[in-house]
């Protein structure tokens, strides 16, 4: 009896552990619906101007539309290049968790967007931290980074590791 006992929350501890948390109609659904808008240059997505940090490169938008279990988010129009929505992701203190996360964000790009994705994925490391981009294109030969369709950044900041995931647009 123990050992069938055992058996059964193995199972359930596997399987809570392994599944992913972004593979989900809502998620793939809210996803394309964003993607689509970066594409007419966030003209849905696009909410009250907020105040920037870096006002003379770039103006910044409260975002309408948000990624299913992102914590926030913002619209960013650069003075020059295209425009791009960014979200954050709960940070933790533990890397690993927030490499399992942004695995598992990646892992549900990929099904939602349909198309393959070539990464191209860099780290380095900033006063003993990792910080890891990886840039998403949909053409195997293009290297240029300003010409990503997707961005994931995993960073240290006071104490924790952030995920951040970019979806770049057009300019309207």
């Amino acid at each position: 009896m123990k050992t069938g006992a055992i058996l059964l929350l193995l199972f359930f501890s596997a399987k809570a552990y392994g599944q992913n948390e972004f593979a989900a109609i809502a998620f793939y659904n809210e996803f394309n619906k964003i993607f689509s808008d970066a594409q007419a240059g966030f003209v849905g997505n696009k909410g009250d101007k907020r105040k920037s940090e870096f006002e003379e490169l770039a103006t910044e938008y409260k975002v309408k539309f948000h990624l299913p279990l992102a914590d926030s988010g913002k619209v960013i129009f650069p003075v020059s290049g295209n425009p791009y929505v960014i979200y954050y992701f709960e940070p933790d203190k533990v890397r690993l968790k927030v490499d399992l996360r942004g695995a598992n964000l990646r892992d549900a790009v990929l099904i939602a967007f349909m198309e393959p994705l070539y990464a191209r994925t860099e780290t380095s490391v900033i006063n003993n931290y990792l910080l890891t981009n990886s840039w998403y294109f949909t053409d195997p030969h293009e290297t240029r980074t300003s010409r990503a369709t997707f961005k994931m950044s995993i960073y240290f900041n006071n104490g924790k590791y952030y995920l951040s995931f970019e979806i770049r647009g057009k300019n309207p």
